[in-house]
């Protein structure tokens, strides 16, 4: 399994961990797609440099973080990480390698075990995770529970608090609660029914918030369109883009079959608080 980039002390495992994961995940994927991804023009640099028969130049690097996907700090990351890997100067090094300890992420993510199936079957704890160290609530559960958009019952709210914090995702210190872990991912072996409840909630509400918000407080794009089924397969991996790597994907495509709706939904799950100050990040 690929772990997080920060994880990698040599660029090259993880351009090598990266393809492997693409390629399970998308049969489709290959070093031609992430050239043409990355916008360059030979297949072979990609095997080349993971090789070692070929530097990844400073001229590459940004084709290859765009190929990548990468964020803007995990970019950040792997440019050190490169020049530390290719740099030949050993005080070069020594300084490159304290950027990447100075760059390696401060916030770790907590794995949802697959026994935490209630978190995920009742859709408003992950709201609550998050709201409850949001807002001043002061144990107040009918406020809290009116918070939700859509709300929910007092006594829901009381209980998915008791929940998450017998489960660990929450503790309480003095008046305040705080999360036990800043960032939780499902992990890639959860698949159970409370994630399938989950995303078919939220796809009902998106629905919903169509009508419920002004275009102020939601973004909600529709795209109907005409693809073959190799290009399904890679619009699949680039559904964490932007809707515009989409339209790039149907334009490319010469062989198209078959129609399909593609949805990308940004709406909110809770009322915005009156005079609350940003938090600093």
């Amino acid at each position: 399994m690929m772990q997080r980039i920060e994880f990698y002390d040599d660029f090259r495992n993880y351009l090598r961990d990266f393809y492997g994961e693409q390629k399970k995940r998308f049969p489709h994927f290959s070093y031609r797609y992430f050239c043409i991804k990355a916008g360059l023009k030979s297949p072979s640099h990609f095997i080349e440099i993971i090789d070692g028969k070929r530097k990844l130049t400073s001229k590459m690097l940004g084709s290859f973080i765009q190929g990548l996907g990468l964020t803007e700090s995990d970019a950040r990351y792997f440019t050190t990480l490169v020049n530390f890997n290719q740099s030949k100067n050993s005080t070069e090094k020594q300084q490159l390698l304290e950027q990447i300890r100075g760059l390696k992420r401060k916030v770790k993510q907590a794995l949802v075990s697959t026994n935490y199936y209630e978190y995920y079957s009742k859709w408003y704890n992950i709201i609550i995770r998050e709201l409850a160290c949001l807002i001043d609530w002061n144990d107040e559960y009918e406020l809290l529970a009116k918070s939700i958009v859509p709300p929910i019952k007092k006594n829901e709210a009381r209980e998915s608090v008791e929940f998450l914090i017998n489960a660990g995702f929450l503790r309480k210190e003095g008046s305040r609660y705080v999360q036990t872990e800043p960032a939780i991912t499902s992990g890639s072996e959860v698949c159970s029914l409370g994630i399938r409840s989950y995303n078919r909630f939220m796809a009902e509400r998106a629905q919903k918030a169509i009508e419920e918000f002004p275009t102020t407080e939601r973004d909600i794009q529709s795209l109907t369109i005409g693809i073959s089924k190799e290009s399904f397969g890679l619009i699949k991996q680039e559904m964490q883009e932007f809707l515009s790597r989409v339209v790039r994907i149907v334009d490319d495509d010469k062989s198209a079959d078959q129609v399909y709706n593609v949805n990308v939904h940004l709406f909110p799950m809770s009322l915005p608080q009156a005079g609350k100050e940003p938090r600093d990040e």
